[in-house]
């Protein structure tokens, strides 16, 4: 039964979400329709949504466990800094012709098994250690941000290969950016994650009632460490994205999706204490925000990350208390 309601209020979040989405783009559409719906316009969102869709993805694994992760730029950052120094250490200086493929291929293995081992730490502080996820993660979000700091002494590595563009640069038919559809990809396998397979049926049961869930048999600590490594591993394939359509790293790149990410996975109704929560209700989250977060650029109404910042943060704290008052409402109709 409580599944079954938990399903019907995460299809009721997605339709709201649908008509927040709509209701975004044809209210920005009216207000700027020479601007707002040009191919440039659209293409420039679809080049911005995937880094911030898959942070957030790496965000709800974690959530849905009643956890957090508060590191997931701190990870996709310095995966990619590492990656970037060993291709700009091997690669072949004015090389045509797809030479140093094999060098960007190696990068992008070294940037995952980064991401994957930064997860693991996560996992291990938390599951084993027993460290507060927020805890837990503040502390290695501090630790990886000293290392990449450590690493390029606070500059940007710039002047990878050319091969490396392909990823954030190519488009199909000339229209569609490569990097929307391994979003696409990506939201998909967590989806089928999160409702097909054992894992992710766990999740939700550690994050309704961890207790509950080890006396029936459930491995609390291999299933939470699993959870930080999926968020460790998308981190690194945002930062992986985000390097390869700037064409160069640094230890602060993407800072604003933090809490663009928390924002996203609350408001795509993933509940903070845990259990509840959908890859669909994420998904369409972060297209509403991504709308609005290209209308207010247009209106010039957050012309830097600070204002942006203050508006993410203002609508974060305007949907945790919905959510709280709504779960008050829920508890005095049980009573």
């Amino acid at each position: 039964m409580s599944n079954q309601k938990g399903r019907m209020k995460n299809n009721s979040q997605i339709y709201i979400l649908i008509c927040v989405f709509f209701g975004f783009f044809i209210l920005m559409s009216v207000l700027m329709p020479g601007t707002f719906l040009s191919l440039g316009t659209m293409q420039s969102m679809m080049v911005q949504l995937p880094e911030f869709g898959i942070y957030a993805l790496a965000m709800m694994f974690a959530m849905i466990l009643g956890g957090i992760d508060l590191s997931i730029v701190s990870i996709g950052n310095l995966s990619s800094i590492i990656a970037s120094q060993f291709m700009l250490s091997h690669m072949i200086a004015n090389a045509g012709g797809g030479k140093n493929l094999g060098i960007v291929v190696q990068g992008i293995c070294i940037a995952l098994a980064v991401g994957v081992v930064c997860g693991l730490f996560n996992g291990f502080s938390v599951a084993v250690i027993g460290i507060p996820p927020m805890l837990a993660t503040l502390a290695s979000m501090s630790i990886f941000n000293g290392i990449s700091t450590v690493l390029t002494k606070g500059a940007s590595l710039q002047g990878l290969p050319d091969e490396y563009a392909v990823i954030g640069k190519n488009t199909l038919f000339g229209i569609i950016p490569i990097i929307i559809i391994i979003f696409l990809i990506i939201a998909l396998i967590a989806y089928f994650i999160q409702k097909h397979t054992k894992l992710g049926m766990k999740m939700f049961l550690i994050g309704s009632n961890a207790r509950a869930a080890e006396f029936s048999g459930i491995n609390n600590t291999l299933v939470i460490t699993a959870a930080y490594l999926l968020s460790g591993l998308l981190s690194a394939i945002a930062g992986i994205i985000l390097t390869s359509r700037s064409m160069s790293a640094k230890m602060d790149y993407g800072s604003i999706y933090q809490l663009q990410a928390i924002l996203a996975v609350v408001l795509g109704g993933v509940s903070p204490k845990g259990g509840l929560g959908s890859v669909g209700g994420v998904v369409m989250a972060v297209l509403s925000l991504q709308v609005l977060s290209t209308g207010l650029n247009i209106l010039n109404l957050a012309s830097t990350s600070y204002v942006k910042n203050l508006i993410w943060g203002l609508l974060l704290v305007a949907v945790l208390i919905m959510n709280y008052y709504a779960d008050i409402k829920k508890s005095t109709k049980k009573g």
